[in-house]
């Protein structure tokens, strides 16, 4: 079986990417950090961090990720800069922000570039949801604050931290169908 470097600094991210991989490679986490730049373009990111991994892990089959979190209302506000968002201005902030908009759509960019050894390949997702009214309370499962105003289609009026468990496990299967990391495993099988 291939072993693949996963470059994160996330531990739990690392264990998810593991789990997605499971039976397809063994993985090793690299924990090193990568200058994620200053643009707005997750693949043109991706593609920068991919490069600053290989030169750090030469001959080594490797994956970097990177999402952004783009509000259409907001001119595409926060896009890559989630965590900063996060930090600084927090989640309230986002919402006064999102007062008078009646442009609720928000999209996650996913993309995955992965390095077999010899070629770069990248792999994206596109998640279509809506910015609540209110900020919401509820489960956000230790992943990002912003499950407390971002909801998906498949659950209309509901922030993703009002689902139940079993909402929750539907809405994760269903994400995962069609997610970058679905593509890339379908790329693993086949090479």
């Amino acid at each position: 079986m291939n072993k693949i470097y996963i470059v994160t600094t996330n531990k739990r991210k690392f264990e998810d990417y593991t789990r997605r991989l499971d039976g397809i490679a063994t993985t090793e986490q690299l924990p090193i950090t990568l200058d994620e730049g200053r643009g707005m373009d997750i693949k043109e990111i991706t593609a920068s961090k991919l490069d600053q991994a290989k030169k750090k892990a030469p001959h080594k089959k490797i994956i970097v990720d990177d999402r952004g979190f783009f509000i259409s209302a907001l001119h595409g506000f926060p896009g890559p800069f989630v965590k900063i968002l996060l930090h600084i201005l927090g989640i309230e902030n986002v919402m006064k922000m999102m007062e008078d908009k009646e442009d609720r759509k928000a999209t996650f960019h996913s993309v995955i570039g992965y390095y077999d050894g010899k070629k770069d390949y990248f792999f994206e997702d596109i998640e279509e949801g809506f910015i609540t009214h209110d900020m919401r309370n509820g489960n956000t499962r230790g992943w990002t604050d912003l499950l407390q105003i971002y909801g998906h289609k498949r659950y209309p009026d509901r922030a993703l931290c009002e689902l139940n468990e079993r909402e929750w496990d539907e809405y994760v299967k269903q994400v995962e169908k069609l997610d970058a990391w679905s593509k890339l495993v379908t790329h693993l099988k086949k090479n």
